[in-house]
């Protein structure tokens, strides 16, 4: 309290002083530093207090709106991320099973193993049995695999060129028995 403040005497019953007494006490206060707080208490905020109080009211309000809305959105695109990873382990699952030899449910798929030399006795005959068993199956389209097994340790050179050699063959029987494969 400053000096310049207005000086009260007070008449206090016996009763009241001892209570104000014990609560000044465990509030670690002076008596009228007690008396002078439940008085302040008494009649609340001064209008400047209640107009700084309803300013952040209104900023924590603001506030909380902007979080909500924030949440809304983080939950919105947490949900299209999940169905986005969804999809890629749909689409995982199905390439790996389609990696480990698994068919999946939509392509049904032929393998055919090559002799040793790495040609098939013939290539349309090949061609056009598939087709006549997808067809015999109902099936209109199907993919097929082609494993060729080769003992022999080759040079990565000759390895690559042989390859090549192969595709080259492959496609050429393609191009050349179309007819035959698409009439079996």
């Amino acid at each position: 309290m400053a000096r310049e403040d207005l000086h009260f005497r007070l008449r206090i019953p016996e009763d009241l002083k001892a209570r104000i007494e014990n609560a000044a006490a465990m509030n670690d206060r002076s008596m009228t530093a007690e008396i002078i707080a439940r008085l302040q208490w008494t009649f609340g905020p001064s209008d400047d207090e209640m107009g700084e109080l309803a300013d952040q009211v209104n900023a924590a309000e603001e506030a909380a709106r902007d979080a909500q809305r924030t949440i809304s959105e983080l939950s919105h695109s947490l949900r299209t991320r999940e169905q986005e990873i969804d999809s890629l382990k749909v689409t995982l699952e199905k390439a790996s099973a389609h990696d480990d030899g698994r068919q999946p449910d939509d392509e049904p798929i032929f393998n055919i193993v090559l002799d040793a030399k790495g040609r098939p006795i013939s290539w349309p005959e090949i061609a056009a049995h598939i087709h006549r068993t997808a067809k015999a199956a109902g099936l209109e389209t199907v993919g097929f695999r082609a494993a060729i097994f080769n003992a022999e340790k080759q040079d990565d050179e000759k390895f690559f060129g042989e390859y090549a050699r192969l595709v080259r063959w492959y496609q050429d029987q393609t191009r050349k028995h179309v007819d035959v494969i698409r009439e079996g």
